[in-house]
Order: structure tokens, then sequence, then C-alpha cells
């Protein structure tokens, strides 16, 4: 099948290098290998060769490894803390599951005499329907030679946990139409919220790409970023730069990041300490009797009510395994209103909840939540859990849209 993208000679082909920035040492820490053509017109990206489905596997494959066998040859010459990211394909990797030792990339590295350490491994995001046991097997070849390994555009459409877990990446590298998305909608911050919690739980770092605006970069910032690529810093060039070239920008967007992360922390203290001096002023003592605890519960929360502030949507208590004991007070149109059937109900399953009873037990003081959405209203809640004696505690869901 004829081509629309004609071939290129191995010859006019060449690797530039895409800085990528670690935020710990604010240096250069690596560089992405990205495929550049050399035509009389000009410099070429090679992407629409390499995404183009007309091109046979094989002329892939062959001018990828060109590509790569040149990066390598320049990574010898390179001072040694210089770093590459290679991007591989899953179905590549996959047809040396039955000859792993013959995995071209680390014979490359064995003919120029490389330290594999100085190699990730990047896992595309492209689809994969094989064993993927069987490619976890080859790619842990990589591993056992020295190389880290990343998967590519995590939260594109088909990076799936599947592959995470049986992987095992030192590295998650975030789609960036997820980043950018995050500027114009909060889900899709919550969404690469969950992927920094899963890097975390792994052990793996985040890497973000397609950088190009400074609020992207607080956004990475916010959610845990290591490593930064992208425009806002440099474009690939066909040469290594000085690894401290960017200290300078980096060093201030820290700054910047810190203050902001800082003022929101105090913020939230304050915040705390507002709700716990309005409590001190309004609770009421325990309903003494005989009357049955719900019962009591309910008497207890009815009696300070009207003097919550009015960020204050919803209201009831808990015991410290999470079961409530009273019935849900809900502000609706300025009216509180008595739900009976929530009683007895079960919190422990939410991610914060028996942390926050834990830390409000032994600082004898309430504990805010940090932002999450309703799944009844859809509104932006955070949960204040205070000690109200007996042990018992008073939870006010606080509406923060």
């Amino acid at each position: 099948m004829p081509t629309s993208t004609p071939i290129p000679n191995p010859g006019d082909v060449i690797p530039h290098f895409q800085p990528i920035l670690t935020m710990d040492t604010q240096r250069i820490f690596a560089y992405e290998v990205l495929g550049r053509w050399l035509t009389p017109e000009g410099t070429r990206s090679l992407g629409p060769f390499f995404h183009d489905p007309s091109v046979s596997t094989e002329d892939h494959i062959r001018i990828d490894r060109v590509i790569r066998q040149k990066a390598i040859a320049a990574l010898a010459k390179a001072p040694k803390d210089t770093r590459l990211f290679l991007n591989l394909k899953p179905s590549w990797i996959y047809s040396f599951r039955d000859r792993p030792e013959q995995l071209p990339t680390l014979k490359f590295l064995r003919e120029h005499n490389v330290d594999p350490s100085r190699v990730t491994v990047e896992i595309t995001e492209d689809s994969f329907n094989d064993d993927i046991e069987d490619l976890a097997r080859v790619t842990q070849t990589y591993r056992e030679a020295g190389c880290q390994i990343a998967i590519d555009d995590v939260g594109s459409g088909f990076i799936n946990f599947d592959r995470i877990a049986y992987i095992k990446p030192n590295i998650l590298k975030l789609d960036l139409e997820l980043v950018k998305k995050c500027t114009r909608e909060e889900f899709f911050k919550e969404v690469l919220a969950s992927f920094a919690n899963t890097a975390e739980k792994i052990g793996a770092f985040l890497l973000f790409e397609g950088i190009e605006t400074e609020e992207e970069v607080q956004i990475a910032l916010s959610l845990g970023a290591r490593y930064l690529q992208g425009y806002f810093f440099a474009k690939p060039h066909d040469e290594f730069l000085s690894p401290y070239v960017f200290h300078h920008c980096l060093s201030y967007q820290i700054r910047q990041f810190v203050d902001h992360a800082l003022w929101e922390t105090h913020s939230d203290q304050r915040a705390s300490d507002a709700l716990r001096s309005s409590l001190l002023e309004c609770l009421p003592r325990w309903p003494e009797g005989t009357a049955p605890r719900w019962r009591k519960a309910d008497e207890f929360i009815s009696r300070f009510l009207d003097l919550l502030p009015g960020l204050v949507s919803r209201v009831y208590l808990c015991d410290e395994r999470g079961y409530q004991c009273s019935s849900n007070f809900t502000r609706r149109r300025g009216e509180w209103i008595t739900e009976e059937e929530f009683r007895g109900r079960n919190w422990a399953w939410r991610p914060y909840f028996l942390n926050n009873i834990v830390k409000a037990t032994y600082k004898e003081t309430g504990k805010l939540s940090s932002t999450y959405t309703d799944a009844h209203s859809g509104c932006k809640m955070r949960t204040y859990i205070y000690p109200a004696g007996d042990e018992l505690f008073l939870c006010l869901d606080l509406c923060v849209d």
C-alpha cells in the first residue's frame, strides 16, 4: 500500500533533545529524544511519519532505531550526568518476548559503552492488546540492565491501570491535554490528582509534559510534579544544554508555588480556628436523662443550629468508628431540615474520615478536610470534624462553591 508520507533516508534523520527539568535541584535532569528529518526545505519533525498508519511497522522501527543509535552515540560523548528518555511502542518491546537479550536499545548501549542507568525507556501510549504480563517480563530486562522505566501519556485513551500495575514504572508521564484542561475545568485537576496519589503509592515520580504557560507550571507543582517538560522552558535542540540554564526560572516558579501553598495552608488553619471559636461559643451541654442516644444527639444539635455560620450546610454526629448517631440537619433555602433516615449510616469509607477523627481526638481541636465534590448535590464541600464529648464527633459540611 502506498504511503502518504515519504520514507526518509536514514542518513537524513537525526535526534533532537528536549530538556526535562527536575524540581529538587532546579536543573536539567534528562532529555527526551525526538526525531528530526533534514530536508532541502529545512529540519522537519518526524512526528507525522511515525503517526502515519500507512507507513509500515518495519519502516517505523528501522528509522526509529537509527535515531536511537545516533542519540546514544551522542550520549556517549556527553558528561556522565546526562540522561536520555527513549520512546518505544509497547508492541515493539513485546516482539522481543522470546529473545529479550537481543533488545536493540541495550545492544546500542553496549556498543557505545554507555551505562544503562543513564537511559529511561519511555513506553508510549499506543494501544496494546497482547499479553500484558509478557510485556512486563520483557520490560523487566531493561530494568535489570539498569534502565529506568516511564509510562507515557498517562490519562490518555489507551493507558490503563493494568499497564501501570504490571510494569511498575519509575516515572508516570502525564498527558499534556489533561494539564491544559485543568486551566478550564476543575474536574480534570481532580483526575490528575488521582494519578498523583497512584504515583505516591507505587513509589513513582510524576513528569508533566507539554508545559507551555506559567499557569500550567503551577498546576503541575500543585499536583506533585517532580519533573517538568515543555516549550515554556525549551524546544528540542540538536545538542545538550548547560545543566543549570533554567535554574533561575525554576527557582522563581518554586517560590511562586510555595508562597501560594503557604497562603492556602495558613488560610485553612485560620478557617479551622474560626470554626472552633464559633463552636466553643455556641455548643451546649450534652442533654441529660434516659432518652435514647440518637434522640439526645438530635436535641444537642438542634440547640445551636441557628448560631452556626452561613457556610455550614449540613450537621450531624458520628462515633469514632464512623457510624452516624444523629439525624442529618441540612440547610435548605435558609431553613434547617431534619433527615432521620441518615441515622446509623457509616462514613468510615470516606478517605479523609478516620484520619481526621484521630487527629481531632489527639489534638482536641477540629480538623478540616480537603475539598471534595458532594455526590448528591454536586457542590464543592469540606467537612470539619470536632470532638463533641461522650466519644462523639460533630461533623459540619461546609459549602465552598
